[in-house]
């Protein structure tokens, strides 16, 4: 696998990076899908980075752990630690968390956390503010990180926000995300932009998506609303908005597996649900590249 990093300051070359994924992480998936089986992975929603055992001295880590690491890895001596959380996981490890042990297997390497993936919890001990504290950990099934759910509303691209998001941000405010718009659009006009979360609609709170549609549904065409809104930084402002069902209807596309295409689309048209096909043109969303700093971009 090979990226494109950051520019070198020197050079003035963009580093390029070239970079491996270990077989053995990915057989006991394979040999699932070989048997007839459908992986449903669970994972810890968490970033971690190493440590070696003389900043864990420092963090409260005591010799007969580090002992320990010395004597079972005698080639990797670190231990990992929680760098960040994602966003609306709670009741489980805190960035700063040293982590010793998962299910009384001491973690050493990145391969030992993958019995997260078949466990609905995990039997954790930590280091915690220079103190060693046992606690359940609850892991998070990858199915429910997928968008099953998304509406086109004016041109924006409504939908819960993903894993990505969820890793990037300390805290979300709505789940109606905006991860696109169309060019013309009365959110491109009204400088609705990717990144921003909506919080209500005319003043009525919509933490998610059945809420947001039902209180969009209530403006008729052509008439203009309020939308209040959260930009990726924590800012939160205002919008006005026109709504045009013309030209930007609302558009609703929901996964399912009965479909053959494997999302079933559904159309609104003066606040009820219309049969037949409506006008998308996704071909057109303005996702943020490298116009988006001329287009108001937030975040």
């Amino acid at each position: 696998m090979t990226y494109l990093g950051e520019r070198n300051g020197h050079s003035g070359k963009d580093v390029e990076y070239h970079l491996g994924f270990g077989t053995p992480a990915l057989l006991p998936v394979i040999e699932e899908i070989k048997g007839g089986g459908r992986p449903d992975l669970r994972i810890l929603n968490l970033e971690t980075q190493t440590v070696q055992m003389s900043q864990c001295r420092i963090m409260g880590v005591s010799e007969e752990w580090i002992e320990r690491v010395e004597r079972e890895d005698p080639e990797r001596h670190q231990l990992f630690m929680v760098r960040k959380v994602d966003a609306g996981n709670t009741g489980g490890l805190q960035e700063g968390d040293v982590v010793l042990t998962l299910n009384d297997k001491l973690i050493t390497r990145v391969s030992h956390m993958d019995v997260m993936y078949t466990h609905d919890t995990l039997r954790a001990v930590v280091v915690r503010k220079q103190q060693e504290v046992e606690l359940d950990i609850p892991t998070v099934p990858t199915s429910e990180l997928e968008t099953d759910r998304v509406v086109v509303f004016c041109g924006a691209v409504l939908h819960r926000p993903h894993h990505a998001v969820r890793q990037q941000i300390s805290k979300v405010h709505s789940d109606i995300y905006v991860s696109a718009r169309m060019g013309g659009s009365p959110a491109y006009m009204y400088g609705l932009a990717p990144t921003n979360f909506i919080l209500a609609v005319n003043a009525v709170p919509t933490p998610d998506i059945e809420s947001f549609l039902r209180e969009v549904n209530k403006v008729p065409d052509n008439t203009y609303f309020r939308l209040k809104v959260m930009t990726f930084d924590n800012v939160p402002w205002v919008a006005t908005m026109k709504k045009n069902e013309h030209y930007f209807p609302t558009v609703e596309f929901i996964k399912d597996g009965s479909v053959r295409e494997g999302w079933r689309r559904v159309t609104y048209e003066d606040g009820k649900v219309r049969k037949g096909e409506g006008e998308c043109l996704p071909n057109a969303a303005d996702e943020g590249g490298a116009t988006g700093a001329d287009e108001g971009m937030e975040g």
